[in-house]
Formats: structure tokens, sequence, C-alpha cells
């Protein structure tokens, strides 16, 4: 059986030599206590760390509406966001956040990831606390804009920390639960707004200036406890013995990246950015993105139109983002299971599409917010998507440059999606709600082109473009994941020698 031999000399354990000895029970109790093992130490850290980051990022969207019940106690009149002024606000932050993103995983794996991430993370959690501080429609501008440098990288470096840690058949899952917490940011968010507002007036500060210090704060902290806390690479876990730790590396297969890898490589670099799938990814999630960012800054002014104000217009959110996270968790569960992507992504994408088309086309109350249910399962789509781009670039330098260069290119959907909602087009918002579904019907065509190039395998790719790379991986949550059979692939190793 062909073996991946061990780059790092601290921990020279050959892992072929735990293949010949374990049966293959014993090889499938190994994997499941290493992915056990690594999600225990990983998971916890970051689905809190992206959720504080959710709600730091979108808490401009509860505070724009918040306490608006009472006069002169709102944002909007104390900082004089009238007019387009607010859809400013909300694009200015992607400007540096774009920039900075790009190079940004290239960065993480100079600092190492725990380092980069919680520098990351304690810099936006300062930022967001001296949003509370802001007296005037350009201090508040100046605040995104250094919002925006904070914060860049922190998405792009958590998928592509995952690809050091999972196989590609069971990544989607763990970025499922990971980016499931957006959308228990977004219940939360209305929850912890709701409660802020009747804080309103406490200790002279307003709701919506409460709300940036208690959702600021806990970002620093968490930040802190990352830099301890966060391991960094498979090779350098001291919570897993000598055995798991040469399977964590061996499973990977030859394509993942690694904590071994160079820093950067100037081929990798250019072969990836010039490549077709690289411009197809990322015009893809650009337009699914733009869905994406509509659901977390809108929603609430999308829910006022529905009639609800104040504190039951906060609450009215929460539904639809329990929605949301059910709907992520299951539809990466079950790519991972069936190791297929594109089907996963466009039927995600139908659904969504659905929900805007009632939102544009129904009248009564009740669709209209059946449509924002359906709306809030855009990350249902993006997550196996996001899968699928993760296996199909090979190596540290072409999967950080491909996940930080696609996700900094589907950020920009954050300057245009404020202005496919302008002032002008309230209350329902026509034009924005037709624009929204034909960008993800044009990026269901580009998924499909992804599909006929690199076919459906959640695997990694060989050279050809329909080739995947098998891998012996069983997923805990995976009872009926099963590998190949070691003496199978002796066998065909042996057949293959003597022909």
């Amino acid at each position: 059986m062909a073996t991946i031999p061990l780059e790092n000399d601290k921990y020279p354990l050959d892992e072929e030599t735990v293949q010949d000895v374990l049966s293959d029970e014993d090889y499938r109790k190994l994997d499941r206590r290493v992915t056990r093992k690594i999600d225990i130490h990983i998971l916890p850290w970051i689905i809190v760390s992206y959720l504080l980051n959710y709600l730091d990022r979108t808490n401009l969207g509860n505070a724009r509406t918040l306490n608006n019940d009472i006069p002169g106690h709102s944002m909007v009149e104390q900082l004089d966001l009238q007019g387009d002024r607010y859809l400013l606000i909300v694009a200015i932050f992607f400007i540096p956040y774009v920039i900075f993103e790009f190079p940004s995983n290239l960065l993480m794996k100079y600092f190492t990831p725990s380092r980069w991430i919680s520098r990351i993370m304690v810099s936006w959690g300062i930022v967001t606390c001296c949003t509370a501080a802001v007296k005037s429609y350009e201090g508040l501008i100046a605040c995104r804009i250094f919002l925006g440098i904070a914060e860049a990288g922190f998405f792009p470096g958590i998928l592509c920390y995952l690809c050091f840690w999972y196989p590609p058949t069971i990544r989607a899952t763990r970025m499922a639960f990971f980016s499931a917490s957006i959308t228990i940011a977004g219940a939360f968010g209305g929850l912890i707004a709701t409660g802020v507002s009747f804080m309103s007036g406490k200790g002279g500060l307003y709701g919506w200036q409460w709300l940036f210090l208690l959702e600021g704060m806990p970002t620093i902290i968490i930040g802190v406890a990352i830099w301890f806390c966060l391991p960094d690479y498979p090779e350098t876990a001291s919570w897993l013995t000598e055995e798991e730790r040469a399977h964590a590396m061996e499973r990977m297969g030859p394509y993942a990246p690694k904590g071994t890898d160079k820093h950067f490589d100037k081929k990798e670099f250019v072969s990836t950015v010039m490549s077709w799938n690289f411009v197809l990814f990322s015009v893809a999630y650009f337009l699914m993105a733009n869905s994406g960012n509509a659901f977390g800054y809108f929603t609430p002014t999308i829910v006022a139109t529905l009639g609800y104000t104040g504190y039951l217009g906060q609450l009215m959110t929460v539904p639809p983002n329990v929605l949301g996270f059910f709907a992520i968790i299951g539809n990466s569960m079950w790519s991972d299971y069936r190791k297929e992507r594109p089907t996963h992504v466009l039927g995600a994408l139908a659904f969504v599409m659905t929900g805007w088309i009632l939102l544009a086309s129904v009248d009564g109350v009740g669709g209209r917010y059946v449509g924002v249910h359906m709306v809030a399962c855009t990350n249902a789509a993006i997550i196996p998507f996001v899968g699928y781009l993760s296996s199909s670039f090979k190596g540290s330098t072409s999967t950080g440059i491909a996940m930080g260069g696609v996700v900094a290119i589907a950020n920009l959907s954050g300057i245009v999606t404020p202005f496919v909602f302008p002032a002008a087009n309230a209350p329902r918002y026509y034009p924005g709600l037709w624009t929204l579904f034909a960008m993800l019907g044009t990026s269901a065509i580009l998924v499909g082109i992804l599909w006929y190039r690199l076919g459906s395998s959640a695997e990694y790719r060989e050279a050809e473009p329909d080739q995947a790379i098998e891998s012996e991986t069983i997923d805990p949550l995976d009872e009926q994941s099963r590998p190949v059979p070691r003496e199978t692939a002796v066998l065909e190793d042996d057949v293959k020698a003597r022909a």
C-alpha cells in the first residue's frame, strides 16, 4: 500500500507500521478517536470565535433599528444616518477588508494559526468597543474602516486552517458547524438586541452603545485565550499520541496543506490565480455572498417592513436564523456522507431563490415571512461549495491563496449588496429582490460548469479535472463510513507491480 512519509523528524513513526499492526476494526477505531480528539480541541474555539465575529460585524443592522420606537434614542437619529448614509457605512467596511484579506492566509502560515487568529480577534474586539464612543457620522465611518482592517483574513483563515486538520470527505461538516454559528449569532444577536433595548439611557449610554460594548468585550477575552489554547498543526499537537499523530498526518494524503510546507511557493501562487477554476469559484461565490450579506445586514429592515418594530422586530429575526442553522448542518453532513458537492449546492440555491421570489411577489405578511426563513438558508449552499473549493487546490500556498483570494473577491459583494437596497426603493425593495434572485441563478450556472470540469467528488482531484483521490477516513458522525480494506489495497499494489 502506498504510504505518505512523515516530514517531521520529531515524530518519525511510520504510518505503514501502524496499518500493518492494526486490524480493520482497530484502524476504524483509531480514525474515529483521532477525529473526535481534533473536534474537541478545535471546533469549540472556532465556533465561538466565528459567532463573535458575525455578531460584531452585523450588529450594525440591529443597532440601526434598536429603540427606533423611542424618539431620540436610535443610532439613525443620533448619528444622522438618513438616506443612503447607512448603505455607505455598510459598504465602506468591505474595502479595507478585501484589500487586507487576500494575503492574510500566507501571513497566518508564517506566524502560525493560533497567533494570527488571536491577533485578528483582539483587534476587532477593541475596534467594536470603540464604536460605542462615536459621536458623528464621520466617526462611525472611521470605525468601520478600522474594523475592516482588523477583521480581514478571519473567515478564509479559519477555512484554510481546517484544511490542515480534516480530510476533504469530512471537511464540509466541520465547516458547517463553524459557519452555522452565523445563524446562532443572528438568533442571539436579535435576543441580545432585544435585551439591550431596555438598557437605553442606563449609565449615560443609549441602547446601540451598550450593544457594541457588550458584543466587543467577549471577543477580546476569547482572542487572548486562543493565543494559548488553539493548536496549530497535527505535527505539533501534544495531545495526540505518536500513533494518532502519524495517522492524523497520513490520512490527509499528498495534496492537503501541511504545517511543514514552506510559507510561500511562487509557482503555486501563479498557477492558482491564473487558473479558470479560481475564476469560476470566485465569481460564483461572489454572487452567492450577495444573498448572504443581504440577509445578514437587511433582515431587521425587511422584518420591519412586515409591520414589526421595536423589540418585537428584533425577536422576529430569531426563527429564520434557527431554521438556517439546521439547514446548514443538515445539507453539509449529507454532502459529506455522499462525498458529493455540486448537487447539494444547487439544491440549496434553488431553495433560497424561491425565498427571494416570495419576498418579491407575495403581498401577505405570512408568505413574505416564509421567504425570510428560506433566504436564511443561503449558507446551506455556500458551505458545501466551500468544501468543493477546498479540495480543488493542493498544497499550502495554493490552498491559502485559493481560500483567501476567492473569499476576498466574494466579499466585494459587501460593497455591492448595500446598494441593492437603496432607500428610494423602500419599503418593498423590488429591484433588489429580483437582482438577488438573478445573482443566485447565475451562480447555479457557474456551479454547473465547475461540475462539468471537476466532477462531483468531494475528494482531492489529480491533474485531470475528473479524477479524484480516494482517502481512508472514517467520520465518527458517519457510522457507515468504512475504509478500503488494507488487504485489498495491498493486492491491488501487487497486481500493478507484476503488470
